[in-house]
Protein backbone atom coordinates (compact mmCIF):
# COMPACT_ATOMS: atom_id res chain seq x y z
CA UNK A 1 0.00 0.00 0.00
CA UNK A 2 1.30 3.45 -0.91
CA UNK A 3 2.04 5.91 1.86
CA UNK A 4 0.64 9.44 1.78
CA UNK A 5 1.42 12.28 4.15
CA UNK A 6 -1.74 14.20 5.03
CA UNK A 7 -2.35 17.51 6.76
CA UNK A 8 -3.00 16.44 10.33
CA UNK A 9 -5.92 18.84 10.84
CA UNK A 10 -7.88 16.94 8.17
CA UNK A 11 -7.80 13.86 10.40
CA UNK A 12 -9.51 15.74 13.23
CA UNK A 13 -6.40 16.79 15.16
CA UNK A 14 -6.79 20.26 16.69
CA UNK A 15 -3.50 21.66 15.39
CA UNK A 16 -4.63 24.63 13.29
CA UNK A 17 -3.65 28.19 14.19
CA UNK A 18 -7.03 28.66 15.92
CA UNK A 19 -6.68 25.46 17.94
CA UNK A 20 -9.32 23.68 15.85
CA UNK A 21 -9.34 20.94 13.24
CA UNK A 22 -10.88 20.69 9.77
CA UNK A 23 -11.71 16.99 9.50
CA UNK A 24 -12.50 15.39 6.17
CA UNK A 25 -15.89 13.82 5.57
CA UNK A 26 -15.87 10.26 6.93
CA UNK A 27 -16.69 8.73 3.53
CA UNK A 28 -13.76 10.53 1.90
CA UNK A 29 -11.47 9.52 4.75
CA UNK A 30 -12.49 5.87 4.44
CA UNK A 31 -11.74 5.91 0.70
CA UNK A 32 -8.32 7.40 1.41
CA UNK A 33 -7.58 4.73 4.03
CA UNK A 34 -8.45 2.03 1.49
CA UNK A 35 -5.94 3.47 -0.96
CA UNK A 36 -3.13 4.82 1.25
CA UNK A 37 -1.37 4.33 4.52
CA UNK A 38 -1.94 7.85 5.88
CA UNK A 39 0.95 9.55 7.67
CA UNK A 40 -0.36 12.62 9.57
CA UNK A 41 1.81 15.69 9.98
CA UNK A 42 1.29 19.38 10.73
CA UNK A 43 4.31 21.41 9.62
CA UNK A 44 3.15 24.47 11.53
CA UNK A 45 2.67 22.75 14.88
CA UNK A 46 6.12 21.17 14.45
CA UNK A 47 7.76 24.51 15.24
CA UNK A 48 4.93 26.75 16.47
CA UNK A 49 2.46 26.50 19.37
CA UNK A 50 -1.24 25.75 19.03
CA UNK A 51 -3.11 28.04 19.05
CA UNK A 52 -0.97 30.68 17.35
CA UNK A 53 -1.56 34.00 15.60
CA UNK A 54 -2.67 33.56 11.99
CA UNK A 55 0.07 34.05 9.41
CA UNK A 56 0.10 34.87 5.71
CA UNK A 57 2.54 35.24 2.85
CA UNK A 58 3.84 38.74 2.27
CA UNK A 59 6.06 38.34 -0.76
CA UNK A 60 8.17 35.26 -0.06
CA UNK A 61 8.04 35.66 3.74
CA UNK A 62 5.49 34.36 6.26
CA UNK A 63 4.37 37.12 8.63
CA UNK A 64 1.90 36.65 11.47
CA UNK A 65 -0.94 39.03 12.28
CA UNK A 66 1.31 40.80 14.82
CA UNK A 67 3.89 41.57 12.13
CA UNK A 68 6.38 38.95 13.35
CA UNK A 69 8.33 37.09 10.68
CA UNK A 70 7.68 33.35 11.06
CA UNK A 71 9.46 32.27 7.87
CA UNK A 72 12.13 30.29 9.77
CA UNK A 73 9.49 28.34 11.71
CA UNK A 74 7.51 27.55 8.55
CA UNK A 75 10.71 26.48 6.79
CA UNK A 76 11.60 24.19 9.71
CA UNK A 77 8.19 22.50 9.46
CA UNK A 78 8.50 22.12 5.68
CA UNK A 79 11.97 20.59 6.02
CA UNK A 80 10.71 18.17 8.66
CA UNK A 81 7.86 17.11 6.36
CA UNK A 82 10.41 16.46 3.61
CA UNK A 83 12.65 14.50 5.98
CA UNK A 84 9.72 12.29 7.02
CA UNK A 85 8.75 11.73 3.38
CA UNK A 86 12.29 10.74 2.39
CA UNK A 87 12.86 8.45 5.39
CA UNK A 88 9.51 6.69 4.90
CA UNK A 89 9.41 6.56 1.08
CA UNK A 90 6.32 8.78 0.98
CA UNK A 91 5.61 10.01 -2.55
CA UNK A 92 2.24 11.75 -2.01
CA UNK A 93 1.13 14.73 0.09
CA UNK A 94 -2.56 15.50 0.67
CA UNK A 95 -2.83 19.15 1.68
CA UNK A 96 -5.32 21.47 3.37
CA UNK A 97 -6.24 24.32 1.05
CA UNK A 98 -5.79 27.97 2.04
CA UNK A 99 -3.10 27.02 4.55
CA UNK A 100 0.14 29.00 4.23
CA UNK A 101 1.92 25.67 4.79
CA UNK A 102 -0.21 22.95 3.25
CA UNK A 103 -2.24 24.70 0.57
CA UNK A 104 -1.86 22.93 -2.77
CA UNK A 105 -3.82 25.27 -5.06
CA UNK A 106 -4.66 28.28 -2.87
CA UNK A 107 -2.77 30.02 -0.10
CA UNK A 108 -3.53 32.95 2.18
CA UNK A 109 -1.46 36.02 1.33
CA UNK A 110 -1.34 39.79 1.60
CA UNK A 111 -1.04 41.53 -1.74
CA UNK A 112 -0.86 45.33 -1.83
CA UNK A 113 -2.03 45.40 1.79
CA UNK A 114 -5.15 43.29 1.16
CA UNK A 115 -5.71 39.72 2.31
CA UNK A 116 -6.48 37.35 -0.53
CA UNK A 117 -6.33 33.71 -1.53
CA UNK A 118 -3.58 33.38 -4.13
CA UNK A 119 -3.25 30.62 -6.71
CA UNK A 120 -0.03 29.28 -5.26
CA UNK A 121 1.10 26.40 -3.04
CA UNK A 122 1.92 26.82 0.62
CA UNK A 123 5.44 26.68 2.05
CA UNK A 124 5.48 22.92 2.70
CA UNK A 125 3.61 21.97 -0.46
CA UNK A 126 6.04 23.97 -2.59
CA UNK A 127 9.11 22.31 -1.05
CA UNK A 128 7.63 18.82 -1.36
CA UNK A 129 6.67 19.41 -5.00
CA UNK A 130 10.19 20.66 -5.78
CA UNK A 131 11.49 17.38 -4.35
CA UNK A 132 9.21 15.25 -6.54
CA UNK A 133 6.39 14.56 -4.08
CA UNK A 134 2.96 14.42 -5.76
CA UNK A 135 0.52 16.96 -4.33
CA UNK A 136 -3.19 16.21 -3.91
CA UNK A 137 -5.60 18.95 -2.91
CA UNK A 138 -8.38 18.23 -0.44
CA UNK A 139 -10.67 19.75 -3.10
CA UNK A 140 -9.78 16.93 -5.48
CA UNK A 141 -10.92 14.34 -2.95
CA UNK A 142 -14.58 15.32 -2.97
CA UNK A 143 -15.01 15.22 -6.74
Amino acid sequence: MKKAMISECMLGVACRYDGKSKPLDEKILEKLKEKYELIPFCPESFSLPTPRPPARFIGDRIIDINGIDKTAEFLAGAREALRICKENNIKIFIGKEKSPSCGVKKTSAYVNGCECKCDAPGFTSKLLKEEGIELISEWDLSS
